[in-house]
């Protein structure tokens, strides 16, 4: 016969499909980070990552890197003070797509998914890169994909990623009315019993953790709650979820 019957590709994993709120920005960020790939895997293959999937590692394009490559990659150790740019810059595509996909891609939690390489700070990066990392930043907290992790876990990930904490919280503030109460009722009152928990991710550096439990215990995030819960303008339902957190907020304080 004149032809041959092509192999099927296999499937990587936590990919992005075309539609996905996600999708034309993963495809902008394999755009701006594509380069030359690393000569190493700058992580452990001694008792960590094996060395045959070290050795085989490259091989795929990086938008094809199967998951599990990546998650032992994020399993494997590597220096204190981090990875160095150029395997983190390589990776840092496929690993927003996971993210992106509502999968974690380490075994230990999603906070720590941005912590191998100060990615929150600007200079580090191109405009074309930043403005990337901005965008999925501020789309991945404000949107319901982050909705497969807690509101609490979602700013630590950042936070840990070098992105500001001040900046973060403000971002909290200023989601709509339905997205910040169905974040904190979601992760407060749904997960919990009646009386409701203030969820903290144990990831939380301490000063950081310092900051963020006087956050979910301000004015300002008390003042925004309550004025939802009392609005004539908003679903029953929605002033309902509302109340309910600010009673948690005030039990807190």
């Amino acid at each position: 016969m004149g032809w041959k019957r092509q192999a099927k590709k296999a499937d990587p994993g936590a990919k992005v499909p075309p539609g996905h709120p996600f999708h034309d920005l993963i495809e902008e960020a394999y755009r701006v980070f594509a380069g030359p790939k690393p000569q190493d895997v700058d992580v452990c293959t001694e008792c960590c990552m094996s060395k045959a999937m070290a050795a085989d590692f490259f091989r795929p394009d990086i938008a094809e890197l199967p998951l599990d490559y990546l998650t032992e990659w994020f399993g494997a150790a590597c220096a204190t003070e981090g990875v160095r740019q150029g395997i983190w810059s390589y990776l840092l595509p496929r690993t927003l797509e996971v993210l992106a996909a509502g999968v974690e891609p380490n075994y230990v939690g999603v906070e720590i998914s941005l912590s191998r390489f100060d990615t929150g700070n600007p200079a580090r990066w191109s405009n074309e890169q930043w403005n990337v990392l901005d965008q999925f930043q501020r789309q991945f907290l404000q949107t319901v994909t982050a909705r497969y992790h807690s509101l609490d876990d979602t700013l630590c990930m950042f936070r840990l990623g070098g992105w500001q904490l001040g900046d973060l919280l403000g971002q909290v503030l200023a989601m709509p009315d339905d997205e910040i109460v169905g974040r904190l009722w979601q992760d407060w009152c749904d997960r919990y019993d009646a009386y409701g928990y203030v969820w903290t991710t144990p990831f939380w550096k301490k000063d950081d953790e310092a900051s963020v439990s006087a956050f979910y215990k301000s004015d300002a995030l008390r003042d925004r709650i309550e004025a939802i819960a009392l609005s004539d303008s908003i679903p029953t339902d929605l002033a309902k979820k509302a109340s309910d957190v600010f009673s948690v907020i005030e039990r807190r304080a």
